[in-house]
């Protein structure tokens, strides 16, 4: 954790704020803070700074801050992701979260397991924890948007087409087709990334149909985190 993100809930006055659980644990256990410390926060939604800590006790604490940073831009792209296991899509929202992507989109498709979306990542403290991870990693205070696509049918028909009218549509695809390192970096950028076993000849058509141009990662075959990863680097570094 680099950084406290506090939530408006843990405000009592406009200047402090009173924190419990695991955030108190962390102050405890891992940094070790007393009464006179100082430590880096930010509030959920909005500006970071420095907290002192007035009071510490094993399960909550007593801050005052002063937030005067501004949190750093999104960089110009959104992902879209295949429905994964939970465990890999936990991280990948977390690291796409630090990267500094504006949207993140989980899709439902013929190969990803409907019985996911069962798993508790999927509720909204599911996913609200996993990207209050990436926040605090990249000491960042403003999430992106997360949204679940769990039939891909209208999502591609309705929703698809209208990604390519205002950004550089990717989709990642398995053939001779330009390096996702060789193409052009627009001022919004999306990327689609496919489940292991990839995506179907139909999903991949509709994408392509929407305006999406196929790209390549190489010859191998790549797990799906190191997919997104090896996409995402071309549009932050």
């Amino acid at each position: 954790m680099n950084l406290l993100l506090l939530h408006r809930s843990d405000l009592i006055t406009e200047n402090q704020a009173e924190i419990s659980g695991e955030k108190v644990r962390h102050l405890n256990e891992i940094l070790k803070l007393n009464p006179g410390n100082e430590v880096r926060v930010g509030l959920l939604g909005g500006k970071k700074g420095k907290a002192v800590v007035e009071k510490i006790e094993a399960e909550k604490a007593l801050l005052s801050f002063e937030l005067t940073e501004d949190p750093l831009a999104k960089i110009p792209l959104s992902v879209i992701v295949a429905l994964a296991r939970p465990k890999v899509l936990s991280r990948l929202v977390s690291d796409l979260v630090s990267y500094g992507v504006g949207k993140i989109e989980i899709i439902q498709t013929y190969f990803g397991d409907k019985g996911y979306w069962e798993n508790e990542l999927f509720t909204e403290q599911g996913l609200a924890e996993a990207v209050e991870k990436g926040l605090e990693q990249s000491m960042d205070t403003i999430p992106p948007e997360v949204s679940l696509v769990k039939r891909f049918g209208p999502y591609s028909n309705d929703i698809l087409p209208e990604y390519s009218v205002n950004s550089n549509c990717y989709i990642a695809l398995p053939g001779d087709f330009p390096k996702i390192g060789e193409v052009e970096r627009g001022k919004s950028n999306i990327v689609a990334i496919g489940p292991e076993r990839g995506f179907t000849k139909y999903e991949a058509a509709q994408f392509i149909k929407a305006g999406f141009r196929p790209v390549s990662l190489g010859g191998r075959i790549l797990r799906t985190e190191a997919a997104v990863h090896a996409c995402a680097a071309h549009f932050i570094f």
